[in-house]
């Protein structure tokens, strides 16, 4: 009997291996040889699931935004946590504060790049930060039920602030040791919150 090959398996063993490559050295260190040997898989299996090496960036960007989905939905499914402090964990799960999150900050900074000049990569990327604006209004409004953020305040605004300043941050802290050591500084992520709070506009109408 032949085996049965999972193969959405394999290739996110694949994807998971580029990652790891990205968060060590960098995009330039994904190669398909590179991709092989880090995943214990020969080239030619890679050339199977995989067109071209943008190919492959592309299923690791993929992937990131899975990874990312999944942080997302373990932090807002946590029982007895306060809005606010769901909204501190959010903001810190995009920074690049350990290797994995290193890893997506480093596959979304190549594919903003891209984005600016072709249409399939900015549609990708525009479709995880809209899922990362939804996460974050939602539990904007939470928190502003609970009364840790004012009523008054638009929690679209609160939204924009706070996604516009962390995304800012996670870009410059992989390129500037100041701006890795800021958001590495004790208390910065609720400090970051209470800036996009400060920032925000009140709600009229």
């Amino acid at each position: 009997m032949p085996k049965i090959v999972d193969h959405e398996e394999r290739r996110r063993v694949l994807a998971d291996a580029a990652l790891a490559l990205l968060a060590r050295d960098g995009v330039s260190a994904v190669t398909t040889r590179a991709v092989a040997d880090e995943s214990g898989w020969s080239t030619g299996v890679l050339n199977h699931y995989f067109d071209s090496r943008h190919d492959l960036l592309l299923a690791a960007l993929r992937r990131a935004g899975d990874i990312q989905g999944e942080q997302y939905r373990s932090i807002l499914d946590a029982a007895d946590v306060p809005a606010l402090d769901k909204l501190h964990n959010i903001t810190a799960s995009v920074l690049p504060l350990d290797k994995r999150r290193l890893a997506m900050t480093r596959i979304y900074l190549f594919f903003y790049a891209e984005g600016a000049a072709e249409e399939a990569a900015r549609t990708e990327i525009a479709g995880f930060l809209a899922r990362w604006r939804s996460v974050v209004r939602d539990t904007v409004v939470a928190a502003q039920e609970q009364g840790s953020i004012p009523a008054d305040l638009d929690p679209d605004s609160v939204t924009m602030q706070l996604v516009a300043l962390t995304d800012g941050l996670a870009m410059q802290s992989i390129l500037d040791q100041a701006a890795m050591k800021a958001i590495r500084a004790k208390g910065a992520i609720p400090r970051f919150v209470d800036i996009a709070v400060q920032r925000a506009v009140v709600r009229t109408g």
